[in-house]
């Protein structure tokens, strides 16, 4: 398949997921990053069992067109490096399953939070934790390696597109969290999808669409 083909799927996967998680906890009135995960539980106990259903399936279904989109790695790379690309490729799938599997859990939070069980949701908040740890964890390394990628020349993109890598991106999150009510909520609210949809329109655009 054609690496623009792939690009598009990889955007069209951060899109819905990034839609996701505005089904998840979108809420007008914004969330406190002081409180983050409370003010969030707070928002998706009040927001309809359906919508967190379909926010929360969205999370796997997202995750593999993702992976779909990851195998640009593959294809972007120089010729004489097409095996670190199939490594860092299969780390950033991985993560991305994890990620999926975390998306989905965390409709949980909204449906347990209806429900006098504290002794519950303590417990499942201690297991989402360890799970983003994971998650996360090698979700960074995958994003380590393709920055590194790109940065040593070894795509056939510039080394300047380092910039607009999502682990670049990921630095400028504190920026995000000083964003206005409403575009906060937004913003800030699905940054983790919005970075990886910048990278592929980024890339797009230097392909020339």
């Amino acid at each position: 398949m054609a690496l623009d083909k792939i690009l598009w799927i990889g955007l069209l996967g951060s899109f819905l997921m990034f839609l996701g998680d505005m089904t998840l906890y979108y809420d007008p009135q914004d969330y406190d990053s002081r409180d983050t995960i409370n003010s969030i539980i707070g928002i998706m106990k009040k927001v309809p069992i359906k919508r967190l259903y379909l926010g929360g399936i969205l999370g796997p279904l997202c995750a593999f067109i993702y992976c779909i989109g990851f195998y640009h790695i593959v294809l972007a790379c120089q010729d004489n490096h097409v095996t670190l690309g199939w490594i860092v490729f299969l780390v950033n799938i991985l993560g991305m399953v994890l990620g999926g599997a975390y998306h989905i859990q965390c409709a949980y939070l909204g449906l347990l939070s209806r429900h006098q069980s504290q002794g519950a949701m303590d417990e499942f908040l201690k297991f989402l934790k360890f799970q983003a740890k994971i998650s996360f964890g090698i979700m960074a390394l995958g994003n380590l390696g393709l920055t590194l990628m790109v940065l040593l020349g070894l795509t056939i993109f510039p080394r300047w597109q380092v910039l607009l890598t999502p682990l670049v991106l990921l630095v400028l999150t504190p920026l995000a969290g000083k964003l206005p009510k409403g575009l906060h909520m937004i913003i800030r609210g699905g940054w983790l999808n919005l970075i990886y949809f910048i990278y592929y329109l980024s890339l797009l655009v230097y392909l020339g669409l």
